[in-house]
């Protein structure tokens, strides 16, 4: 009599498999960039390889069969594959984000625009050391290895896609270098319930480890025209840097000259090294 194969066994395995296909088209295509940093990626690498294989040693042993077999029980890992593949992640939106000082920073931020009467400290922009070290899960890492930006023949000072984050973190930590300056920066539109209405940040969302600490980064602008620009807009930003406390923190503000219609930057989110 043939024997029957193990369907709750073989069920499993294609869980196994499909999950690592998954993981090797997201690293591969580069989405896995939307949920985890980049420094993360060796870890996902070894994950797909180890449920590949874990997925190949299970259906070796599905030729057993089983009695009473249930393959039906293990629907419910189902549901994260169907997710990732019908519900991609996509940019965030403004109003999912909370935006002020990170825990434990003693630094100012530029765009800190939180409530005086709120008291969070875990909510807000992150403002990460420069110097090379070990990070929470033991991986070392350093800054962003882009150089900042520098002034151009006219005396504007560019922020490129790829120069953000470390501008961000010079502007953080040498306001008076730019102060008086004339900056050109790209972002999307953000704002607080707590800005006024000719206040606006062109930020962009910053990534530590994961999708679930995005924080949004940039420097608060005041504009007459701040009220024709939806939130979530790409703009590119002119205007002169001040130094001012605003909210009860000194803080760069950028008096705007200039707003002009964007693309979408090619990569998402920027990601800090600390």
């Amino acid at each position: 009599m043939k024997r029957k194969a193990n369907s709750e066994l073989i069920f499993q395995a294609l869980i196994c498999m499909a999950l690592s296909v998954l993981f090797v088209f997201a690293l591969i295509s580069g989405k896995a960039s939307n949920y985890i940093h980049p420094r993360l990626f060796g870890f996902l690498w070894f994950a797909a390889a180890f449920l590949f294989l874990i997925g190949a040693v299970m259906l070796r042993y599905s030729k057993t069969p089983k009695h009473n077999a249930r393959p039906l029980k293990n629907m419910i890992l189902v549901i994260p594959i169907l997710t990732a593949v019908l519900i991609p992640v996509g940019a965030v939106q403004s109003q999912a984000i909370s935006f002020g000082i990170s825990a434990g920073s003693t630094r100012s931020s530029s765009a800190a625009a939180q409530s005086p009467a709120s008291s969070a400290p875990d909510k807000g922009t992150v403002i990460p050391d420069t110097t090379t070290s070990k990070d929470d899960i033991g991986i070392e890492a350093s800054s962003p290895s882009s150089s900042v930006p520098g002034e151009d023949k006219n005396g504007v000072v560019t922020v490129t896609d790829e120069q953000f984050a470390s501008w961000y973190q010079d502007i953080n930590e040498n306001m008076k270098k730019y102060e008086g300056k004339t900056l050109k920066m790209k972002g999307q539109v953000f704002r607080m319930n707590t800005f006024g209405a000719s206040e606006f940040v062109p930020a962009r969302y910053a990534m530590v480890c994961c999708a679930a600490d995005l924080q949004p980064c940039g420097v608060l602008c005041r504009s007459s025209a701040a009220s024709q620009y939806q939130d979530g807009e790409w703009l590119w930003v002119t205007g002169e840097i001040k130094i001012e406390n605003y909210q009860g923190q000194t803080m760069p503000v950028c008096y705007v000259t200039k707003i002009e219609k964007a693309e979408k930057a090619k990569q998402d989110y920027i990601y800090f090294t600390y």
